[in-house]
């Protein structure tokens, strides 16, 4: 249909669809708020264009070229101008969502920014939920669930590593090795419905036995995906690591030395620390929170007492735990019971003060139990990059992540694997026993049915609404 523009443009557009809750237009920043150079507003749906024309001088009518910016003015209702502003029209279904989209690159004022979008609002445009303008480009089939998460993982990256994860996923790397696994179960539930289809044919033993193990490869790699969360937890959400150990062991100078700053107070006066202080590393690309504690001992006060129980809570809750020790001193009884208290943990033994004498002897038991040992100056610097390095091999181990091809790093991606392979079990049992081929269909087509979760084939609102409210707004 064609609408008339009340300043005199003739645009065509689509009338929205009643029924369809993602069928009108909406509008929100796409940039952070706050100052900046420059601010970017996106409107996406049906009468985005319309809806900026009505804020247009009327000479700017051949402005609708897709993918070349305009420079023009942006009015207010009164005819005012807000600001000079360049436009791109992204057409429908050559744009992020998959609509029609305009892209307004304004001055980077947030009461610029506010008054284009209240000039679209009143121009009819509705304001966009958390995840909008995504969730409609995976609803338009411009991506599937997998990469839609991927851009919210993307924009929330803080280290190289994370960022080249989400964009592996934004590339359809697990999308494609997902698409190969299913296409493979496909066969094997095509070739048992067609056994259900024509029973005269009985499936023959040999053939029965290539589709068990089938079924077992397909299990395997399902497994290998799955298990692959382990790291790709770690990758995306990082882990906490406590340092610990007796006052004046240098734990507070080995924290400053992995964070490369003074931010933790140094003295030789023993127990400086009484509190824990926590700060965000940059390790290698995994992204850590390295705690400082209180020493732990005998407290003698009960200021002291906290420290040392908030220490041990610390330890408690971190996924790995440095115990520090010093070179210069022997093995004492509080060494002991800072030992007994993290033993069962998983911990590395950083022996600090090399550039002294050697006094220190170790117990077998606690370096055998540790899952590396370190030894560093905190105050020269000597073995302080290796540690580094140990303690993301730690969490981390390269032969576990730099030649994974693909690493799952959501838990909704993990539990859904899960499913999918205790279905694939309780199928693959089912064929053995010699059951009719419906018993082991049922379960095979609920693994199928898990699989197509983790991409979205087979979604339910609910669950959308789950997984677009963790975007921000203009996403």
């Amino acid at each position: 249909m064609k609408a008339r523009d009340p300043i005199g443009a003739s645009l065509s557009t689509q009338p929205p669809d009643a029924t369809d809750p993602y069928s009108d237009t909406i509008v929100a920043a796409a940039t952070p708020p706050g100052r900046g150079a420059i601010k970017v507003i996106r409107v996406s749906g049906p009468s985005s264009r319309r809806l900026v024309h009505r804020r247009l001088p009327s000479s700017r009518r051949r402005l609708w070229k897709p993918r070349l910016s305009s420079l023009t003015d942006f009015l207010d209702r009164h005819g005012n101008r807000i600001d000079r502003v360049l436009l791109t029209f992204f057409a429908a279904p050559a744009s992020y969502t998959g609509e029609d989209v305009v892209e307004i690159s304004c001055h980077g004022s947030p009461a610029v920014e506010a008054q284009i979008v209240d000039g679209l609002l009143e121009a009819g445009a509705r304001l966009a939920e958390p995840g909008e303008f995504t969730l409609r480009a995976f609803l338009n089939g411009k991506m599937d669930l997998v990469q839609a998460e991927a851009v919210r993982d993307l924009i929330r990256s803080q280290t190289a590593h994370q960022a080249r994860i989400a964009r592996d996923q934004l590339d359809g790397k697990l999308s494609r090795v997902l698409r190969s696994v299913k296409g493979r179960l496909v066969r094997v539930i095509s070739h048992l419905e067609t056994g259900l289809e024509f029973v005269e044919d009985p499936v023959e033993p040999d053939s029965r036995d290539s589709l068990l193990r089938n079924l077992r490869r397909i299990a395997g790699r399902i497994r290998d995906l799955e298990e692959s969360f382990r790291v790709g937890r770690v990758l995306r959400d990082g882990f906490t690591a406590t340092v610990v150990g007796r006052p004046n062991a240098g734990k507070s100078s080995i924290f400053n030395a992995l964070c490369r700053t003074e931010r933790a107070i140094v003295s030789p006066v023993a127990g400086t620390t009484r509190d824990a202080v926590d700060q965000a590393v940059d390790l290698e690309g995994i992204p850590m929170q390295l705690v400082d504690t209180a020493g732990i001992r005998r407290a003698r006060n009960p200021v002291e007492r906290l420290g040392v129980r908030k220490s041990l809570d610390y330890v408690g809750a971190s996924d790995l735990t440095l115990f520090v020790v010093d070179r210069s001193r022997d093995f004492s009884a509080e060494d002991a019971r800072i030992w007994k208290e993290l033993k069962d943990r998983p911990y590395l033994l950083v022996v600090n003060k090399v550039d002294l004498e050697a006094v220190l002897r170790i117990p077998s038991e606690l370096e055998s139990g540790a899952r590396s040992r370190s030894d560093v100056s905190a105050l020269t610097g000597q073995g302080v990059d290796a540690l580094r390095r140990t303690i993301r091999e730690a969490v981390a181990p390269d032969s576990d992540w730099e030649r994974e091809r693909v690493v799952i790093t959501d838990l909704r991606h993990k539990e859904c694997l899960h499913r999918a392979r205790q279905r694939l079990g309780e199928g693959m049992k089912g064929y053995r026993d010699g059951l009719s081929e419906e018993f082991p269909l049922y379960h095979l087509r609920g693994a199928l049915s898990e699989l197509d979760a983790v991409t979205g084939e087979t979604t339910v609102e609910d669950l959308l609404g789950q997984i677009f409210s963790t975007f921000c707004i203009g996403k």
